[in-house]
Order: structure tokens, then C-alpha cells, then sequence
């Protein structure tokens, strides 16, 4: 006799899907997956993914919302309390601390948001909320005295274009290949707040 297969609650099976999805991300990216690769991988029909997922791009926006959501959240939980170079500090650390497979997802929605419009507006929110929050901890520091800048969201904006940056590399490449990488990070994001050389990161010199 058959085994019976396992009953699950609807959002059970959607948030099924979605997990099983962001691993096949990982090595298919964005752009190739489809329905029938997480139907495979979870041993389960195509037909059952359409069902909470009517179109592929419907479940790649809902991965990489989840992956960018859950991010921004940790960089909310990793700043709260903190006076703003200890939130500096510790904001920059996570970013620069960001998984490979991480990296990866958010090159390969890069790759893919030109031609998938859903995906695009998804990745633009997500970009508008993490520069919403760097700005806003730089307009912290300004009005503690603690930074000096002219335009908070004009250098949210050149951090973040840096900090992406290192991102797009880690997504290329298990180690750094271009010499001490995080230090080039610390060093700029000092400069342009106003901080004094080994403010956030000490080191040697």
C-alpha cells in the first residue's frame, strides 16, 4: 500500500515552496528557475506549486522579498539601542559580514530585474528601505554632533554603492582577492562621516 503523503496547512506549503526555491536560487539563480525544479526537489507535482504560485515570477518575487525582508529586519535588531557610531558600526559590520549565498541572491535579482517588472519594483523597495535606513542613522549622528556631512542621503547613497560593491564580489568568490577589502570599507565610511581614522574599526596602521 502507498504511503499516505503528508497533509500540510496552506501556509505551511507556501512557505515550503518559498524555502525550497531559495536553496535551488542559490545554484540555478533567479533568472533560470521554475516551477518544475522546486516541484522536483520537494517531490511533489508542478501542478501543486501553481497552485499557490501561479507564475514562476510570482514565486521569485515572493523569495527574494522574504531573503530582503528578513535582512532588513536583522540590520534593524543589529542597530536598535545603539547611539549612532555604535549603530554605524555595527550596521556596517553586518552588511560587510553578509553570507556568499546571500551575495548571490542579490546579484542574481540584479541580473534578473531588468526583464521580470515585479522582480524590479521588489528590488527597488528593498534598495529604498536599506538607504531609508542608513539615512536615517546618519541624520542621528548629525544631530548628536557625532557626524559631520552635508547631505545625509547623498552619503547613505555613496556607502551603500561601496558597501553593494564588496557584495557583488562576494557573490563571485569564496575569499577576497584584492587585499584588505573591509579596511577600504571602515576607511571611507570614517571619511565620510567625519569620524577620525580607526573610529569604527581599530586597527593598524
Amino acid at each position: 500500500m502507498a504511503a499516505r503523503r503528508e497533509r500540510r496547512r496552506p501556509e505551511e506549503r507556501r512557505q515550503e515552496i518559498i524555502d525550497t526555491a531559495l536553496t535551488l536560487a542559490d545554484t540555478l539563480g533567479l533568472d533560470r528557475l521554475t516551477s518544475r525544479d522546486v516541484a522536483q526537489a520537494m517531490g511533489v507535482t508542478s501542478p501543486l506549486v501553481h497552485h499557490y504560485f501561479p507564475t514562476v515570477d510570482e514565486l521569485i518575487v515572493a523569495v527574494f522579498q522574504q531573503h530582503a525582508e528578513n535582512q532588513l529586519a536583522a540590520e534593524h535588531r543589529v542597530i536598535e539601542g545603539l547611539p549612532p557610531t555604535e549603530a554605524l558600526r555595527a550596521l556596517v559590520a553586518q552588511q560587510l559580514g553578509i553570507t556568499g549565498e546571500a551575495a548571490r541572491l542579490w546579484m542574481s535579482a540584479w541580473v534578473a530585474a531588468p526583464r521580470r517588472p515585479a522582480l524590479a519594483a521588489v528590488v527597488d523597495q528593498q534598495m529604498l528601505a536599506g538607504l531609508k535606513l542608513l539615512t536615517m542613522l546618519l541624520e542621528d549622528g548629525m544631530a548628536a554632533g557625532v557626524f559631520h556631512l552635508q547631505d545625509s542621503r547623498a552619503s547613505a547613497f555613496r556607502l551603500l554603492v561601496l558597501i553593494d560593491g564588496v557584495l557583488v564580489q562576494k557573490s563571485m568568490r569564496a575569499e577576497a582577492t584584492y587585499g584588505d577589502v573591509p579596511s577600504l570599507v571602515w576607511d571611507t565610511v570614517e571619511r565620510e562621516v567625519g569620524l577620525p581614522p580607526g573610529s569604527l574599526n581599530s586597527r593598524p596602521r
